[in-house]
């Protein structure tokens, strides 16, 4: 009688009728036979064919036999392929997979079968099943729960024993595989991240080169090309010009960016258009600012341009009118030129040298061209150099003080001193105003520079009343800067009341345009008047007021005039005693009315600075005059009625121990 199928055996979904009971030679108990199915249908693509892993000579549907049980190959591979299903994606056709399951499942038979026993297929197969994609605890929990179920519990112990084996060795494998494969997946996700970030930083780098609004290079960008620019190029002449647009401001704060934008594009267009040779760089290297440069031969031949004819294309290039919807735009570009040899030309130099040049066309005005001139630039750094050296000056102590007399005509004593501003420079020496305080008006240190004076010469006018003969009054400088701001009036008060000077003892000069053009300065002078100090007009004739406005000082509280030394310029004789240098100091001497000498003829301006000293006395106030190189100055100025003479003639600025030495002998 036929042995009976074990019910228990059979595979979920596989009909009985498909089930080919075989019978052992030796009494076996038969098992699953017949050919490959899908989903419970013969799958004609496995049917008949040959298993993988070395094992061809096994048919499709071929039985092994495993300790007297009969195992049907195909149908062990599908119903591992069954269950395998869903726990990993894979690319591989379904086809592919049963027959892959086929060998292994020979060679699984045939290592349990095989003496000496080796578990290390079952290693094996664990990194297979991985590296097929099914790397989940699913995949191997069916795996391992397939095997067992079907081997386990059909032998003897020794059968047993081995199962347990194979299945710890596909276990092991297979973790390990899944550890290697993270492991690999890791290293691969770092090397895309570091690839995508070099890609990242690369385009980065590039985008830093270049000028977002019109895809131009950038300073930067510029500079590295011009520097390999130089250095592929044969010997020759490197001509650069930075051109700034002029009107092009208004035109942004007018319509907005994006017109802005526009125009800033279209000009780029333009310059690419016409300087695109493979010599010849454009970038864009300020809000309103281009650059071009290019490279030619030293000696020109036909057909060449010069440098003067790139810039003038360059020019004409931007000025041609600009038409963006209904509106027409006209720009017209100031231009910096630098030209030098290639084999001298470094790219940082060139590139601050022409923005220097530029700087120049725009203080001419828009349109103009100006070229780099080496010893105007050394004195531009120079002066740079000097501003970011006076904020320490200042606060070391190192901007003094110089006193010049200012004599009384009628009384002939020294009866005011005005403190000028020096710099004890460690390297230039003793440096004038004119050297630095431009320098601190644009750098906008001149309130401070000025309260540092002011500080000072209020000590050295304390240190002088109390000397005998109370000494004189000290005479300080506003800057226009200062006399527009409120603060300055608070710094006054302030320093009188910390040193205890009396008010009467300082006197403040003021300029005319500041006095009689500005209201807000109008208002400072005013309260500067209250606080009881003596106010004078600086320099007047200098300025563009004119005499009708004098009569407005009074009431401000302007009690001086100082009349500019041009008024006796045109008066001095050109003997050749005019000309011999002036004494440098004149101590001692006594300047009555009857002692003067008598005036050299006089001409249009003495009849004009008697007429302001004449003006000036019916408003009620006293007038100085400055610029007296010569005993014949004096004898003019006293003779037209000023009060006060100061110049040379008395004495060059002093320092203090050198002023009050001065003073001490008149």
């Amino acid at each position: 009688m036929d042995p009976k199928p074990d019910r228990a055996a059979l595979p979920h979904g596989i009909p009985k009728h498909l089930v080919r009971i075989r019978a052992g030679a030796n009494g076996t108990r038969p098992f699953l036979n017949g050919a490959a199915l899908d989903n419970g249908r013969p799958d004609p693509a496995i049917n008949g064919a040959n298993g993988s892993n070395g094992h061809a000579e096994h048919d499709a549907g071929e039985v092994l036999t495993l300790d007297g049980t009969a195992v049907n190959i195909a149908l062990f591979a599908w119903e591992w392929a069954r269950l395998l299903a869903g726990t990993g994606w894979i690319a591989a056709d379904r086809t592919v997979v049963v027959e892959e399951l086929r060998g292994w499942t020979i060679r699984l038979i045939e290592a349990l079968r095989h003496e000496p026993f080796d578990a290390s297929a079952g290693t094996e197969l664990g990194h297979t099943l991985v590296g097929m994609g099914f790397a989940g605890p699913d995949a191997l929990g069916r795996t391992t729960s397939l095997i067992i179920r079907r081997f386990l519990g059909h032998g003897d112990e020794a059968l047993q024993l081995k199962v347990a084996e194979v299945v710890s060795s596909i276990s092991s494998g297979f973790v390990r595989a899944v550890r290697d494969k993270t492991l690999a997946e890791q290293d691969a996700i770092r090397s895309s991240a570091l690839l995508a970030l070099e890609r990242a930083r690369a385009h980065q780098r590039e985008a830093e080169l270049l000028d977002p609004v019109t895809g131009l290079l950038n300073r930067k960008g510029f500079t590295a090309a011009l520097t390999e620019l130089l250095a592929s190029s044969p010997p020759g002449v490197l001509g650069v010009c930075l051109l700034t647009l002029g009107g092009f401001e208004p035109l942004y704060r007018g319509f907005g960016p994006a017109v802005g934008d526009e125009l800033l594009k279209t000009v780029a267009e333009r310059l690419s258009a016409r300087f695109g040779g493979r010599d010849e760089l454009i970038g864009r290297v300020g809000r309103e600012e281009f650059i071009v440069a290019a490279i030619g031969v030293q000696s020109l031949g036909p057909g060449q341009p010069s440098v003067a004819e790139r810039v003038s294309a360059a020019q004409d290039a931007v000025r041609a009118p600009i038409t963006l919807g209904e509106r027409a735009m006209v720009l017209s570009p100031s231009v910096g030129v630098v030209s030098r040899p290639t084999d001298v030309a470094d790219p940082e130099t060139v590139l601050r040298d022409v923005g220097l040049a530029g700087s120049w066309a725009r203080d001419r005005g828009t349109g103009s061209i100006a070229l780099f001139e080496v010893e105007r630039a050394t004195k531009q750094v120079a002066g740079l150099t000097l501003a970011a050296e006076l904020p320490g000056a200042i606060g070391s102590g190192r901007l003094l003080a110089h006193y010049q007399p200012i004599v009384g005509l009628r009384s002939g004593r020294v009866e005011l001193v005005e403190a000028l501003a020096r710099w004890e420079h460690e390297q230039h020496g003793l440096l004038e105003p004119d050297a630095f305080i431009p320098l601190a008006q644009r750098a906008g240190l001149i309130q401070e520079l000025g309260r540092s004076v002011l500080e000072r010469a209020c000590r050295q006018a304390l240190t002088w009343s109390q000397t005998p003969g109370r000494g004189p009054v000290v005479s300080v400088n506003l800057d226009p800067q200062q006399i527009t701001e409120q603060a300055t009036v608070g710094h006054v008060v302030a320093t009188l009341d910390q040193l205890g000077l009396p008010p009467h003892r300082l006197q403040l000069e003021i300029t005319e345009d500041a006095a009689l053009g500005n209201p807000q300065a109008q208002a400072v002078i005013r309260d500067l008047a209250h606080v009881g100090v003596g106010l004078a007009l600086d320099d007047f004739g200098t300025g563009r007021a004119h005499l009708a406005r004098l009569a407005e000082l009074p009431g401000l509280g302007v009690h001086t005039l100082k009349l500019a030394g041009e008024f006796l310029a045109a008066e001095r004789p050109t003997s050749s005693s005019a000309n011999q240098p002036p004494p440098a100091r004149r101590a001692g001497r006594l300047f009555g009315s009857g002692r003067h000498q008598q005036p050299a003829p006089g001409g249009g301006r003495r009849d004009v600075l008697a007429s302001t000293i004449a003006l000036a006395h019916r408003l009620g106030m006293q007038v100085t005059v400055e610029g007296v190189q010569s005993a014949e100055d004096e004898a003019l100025v006293a003779s037209l009625g000023a009060d006060h003479a100061q110049g040379s003639f008395y004495s060059v600025p002093l320092p203090p121990a050198e002023a009050s030495d001065y003073l001490s002998r008149w």
